[in-house]
């Protein structure tokens, strides 16, 4: 059995946030509306980009970028403008579990004279950290860490089969009562001419 595969089937559980978080930056063009580019490192093209309302816990837009993209862009019109800050984040399948990356940095759009975004202190922002009560809810964690455990008794397992057989191939060359052989001795000849 390869060892790729065994760490593959013992790795098999998806890391929680994906890294650096992305890059947000506001512009916008003479008379249109204003759009926010969301930029992913470029080993992440084609994930899926989110743009959330400061304090915000569903997306306000969610976007794929196209196949060898690693930027999307938000148009923001009159009902997106409701608030005036943003953060964007990406999202992408590793094979067996979504991951997400951290928020980028909070975008101020129309700052009236404050330059800061203040999220309401009631409502959190991102996603809450799991208690028992949402890991009963939420059981999207449950696959993986179930496959990562099973690959860990499997590996464990295959390597206490390694040791079991070297153990019974040194006992089947003994006889009972005799101890363990030395190193033999051999001396070297030298041909005779």
């Amino acid at each position: 059995m390869r060892l790729e595969f065994l760490l593959f089937v013992a790795g098999a559980m998806a890391a929680p946030r994906l890294s650096p978080p992305p890059l947000g930056l506001l512009f916008q063009e003479d008379g249109g509306s204003p759009k926010i580019s969301c930029f992913a490192p470029q080993s992440y093209a084609g994930s899926t980009f989110e743009l959330f309302a400061t304090g915000a816990d569903v997306p306000a837009q969610s976007v794929s970028a196209n196949p060898g993209q690693h930027k999307v862009d938000f148009t923001l019109d009159g009902t997106a403008l409701a608030s005036r800050c943003y953060r964007c984040r990406y999202r992408s399948y590793n094979g067996s579990a979504w991951q997400m990356s951290a928020f980028s940095m909070e975008i101020v759009v129309n700052a009236s004279g404050d330059a800061g975004c203040h999220p309401p202190t009631a409502a959190p922002t991102g996603r809450p950290l799991p208690t028992s009560t949402t890991l009963r809810q939420d059981r999207s964690w449950l696959l993986p860490v179930a496959i990562s455990v099973a690959g860990l008794v499997l590996l464990l397992l295959a390597a206490a089969a390694v040791v079991a057989c070297r153990g019974s191939r040194r006992l089947a060359g003994r006889k009972r009562g005799t101890p363990p052989p030395s190193f033999p001795m051999t001396t070297a000849s030298t041909p005779s001419a």
